[in-house]
């Protein structure tokens, strides 16, 4: 349970939420947010940004159900928000943070849905006025094409942590995002909630894309796999870091829908760049900073790199 009362100071919801990289998640809680009421501005490439201008968000989603949303859709943000989510692959983001400028998001709250954890060092460094949020997603959504999204799993639920910003707006934002459809808890460990979800991540991203199959496919043939990746994060994390059960993560490999994809494979099957790096590789650089040994991950993200379009 989380140290703050929000009974004791109103939760100051969001006026202005901007999205960066209005994709399979970002385009989700865009839509969301949009269809909820608030003000939402979708930042993108200059050819999608005109698409979203032109032709609106399109949601079809099996926890929000189909709608499609006018939201404003620009290639660069122009005016501050109260909430700046990023949402493009790690593999993306560099570029995509150039078209939020840093004295726009000054004050924001950042809230990163992106895989692993590296990326929360590069959000603090170019954005030092702003209050940059642990955060993870739980969800399956892909972008079927501009302004079009996917969303095909029964559950779309964040994790957030309050990483020391004003309590009051964390649970605004919370407050928001519930009324918008989607499920959100907060929590004041970051490292956790980070951790946590990338402890079933990499496991599924790395077997499941490494075995070509969904995850029902690969329960039953890489089992073995699956939880020795799940075991090698507990133990990068445990030194000096949350304890992970591994347990809980192998129960949710059985509860996973059978044809569940994570998006690594989804993207090695389309030939687009794979984050590769941005999870085996973090996990193995964490590694070799704790000094543990992690060989299922080292074998798994060798064989992986030769695949991946990015190098």
């Amino acid at each position: 349970m989380s140290a703050h009362t929000p009974e004791s100071t109103p939760a100051a919801e969001p006026k202005r939420v901007a999205v960066l990289a209005p994709g399979g998640v970002g385009g989700l809680l865009a839509g969301a947010l949009a269809r909820d009421g608030r003000a939402v501005t979708v930042v993108a490439t200059e050819p999608t940004a005109a698409h979203i201008a032109q032709h609106g968000l399109r949601v079809d989603s099996a926890v929000l159900g189909d709608f499609r949303v006018d939201v404003p859709a620009v290639p660069a943000a122009t005016e501050p928000a109260d909430v700046v989510v990023v949402a493009p692959k790690a593999t993306a983001l560099e570029g995509a943070l150039e078209r939020v400028p840093p004295h726009l998001a000054e004050g924001a709250l950042v809230l990163p849905l992106l895989n692993g954890f590296e990326h929360m060092g590069l959000l603090r460094s170019r954005y030092p006025g702003a209050h940059v949020l642990g955060a993870a997603i739980r969800v399956e959504s892909t972008r079927t094409e501009p302004g079009r999204i996917a969303q095909t799993s029964p559950f779309a639920d964040l994790d957030i942590a309050y990483s020391g910003a004003p309590p009051e707006r964390v649970e605004g934002l919370a407050a928001a995002l519930r009324s918008a459809g989607l499920g959100v808890r907060l929590s004041d460990d970051e490292h956790a909630v980070l951790w946590r979800k990338f402890q079933f991540l990499l496991a599924t991203a790395l077997v499941c894309t490494h075995n070509r199959s969904d995850i029902g496919t690969a329960r039953t043939e890489r089992r073995d796999d699956l939880v020795g990746v799940a075991d090698e994060v507990a133990a990068v994390s445990a030194v000096g870091g949350p304890v992970l059960d591994t347990g809980r993560v192998v129960a949710m490999f059985e509860a996973a829908p059978a044809r569940t994809k994570p998006s690594m494979l989804r993207d090695l099957e389309a030939g687009r760049p794979m984050e590769v790096d941005a999870l085996g590789g973090a996990l193995l650089r964490a590694a070799e900073r704790v000094g543990v040994a992690v060989p299922v991950v080292e074998r798994l993200v060798a064989d992986l790199r030769r695949l991946d379009p990015a190098g």
